[in-house]
C-alpha cells in the first residue's frame, strides 16, 4: 500500500534561489528594449517622411497599445525626447543617413 504523506525528498536543487538583484537588472533591461526600439520607430517614420507631431502620437498609441494600464517602462516624457534627437538629427526634408552606405 502507498504511502499516504508524501516525504520531502532531501535535494536542495528542488527548491528556487533566486537573485534578488536580478529583478531590478532585468528591469532595466527591458527598458533599454523599449527605448531602442522606439528610436528605431521614429527612425523609420521619418525616412517615410512622416512629421515629429505624427510620429510622436503614433509612438504614444504604440505604447498605450502595449501597456493599456499606463505602467510601462518607457514614459511619454521619453518618447518625447527620443522623437526630438531623431527628427533633429537630420535636416528638413532629408533623411538620416543609413549604417550602410548613406541615403539613396
Amino acid at each position: 500500500m502507498p504511502d499516504p504523506k508524501p516525504r520531502s525528498l532531501p535535494f536542495d536543487w528542488l527548491e528556487p534561489r533566486r537573485n534578488p538583484a536580478l529583478a531590478a537588472t532585468e528591469r532595466e533591461r527591458r527598458a533599454t528594449m523599449y527605448r531602442v526600439e522606439l528610436e528605431e520607430r521614429a527612425a523609420l517614420l521619418q525616412r517615410l517622411g512622416h512629421g515629429k507631431a505624427e510620429a510622436r502620437a503614433r509612438l504614444v498609441a504604440n505604447l498605450g497599445w502595449d501597456f493599456p494600464d499606463g505602467k510601462g517602462p518607457v514614459t511619454t516624457s521619453v518618447v518625447d525626447g527620443i522623437v526630438d534627437r531623431v527628427f533633429g538629427q537630420a535636416s528638413a526634408g532629408r533623411s538620416i543617413p543609413r549604417n550602410k552606405g548613406g541615403t539613396r
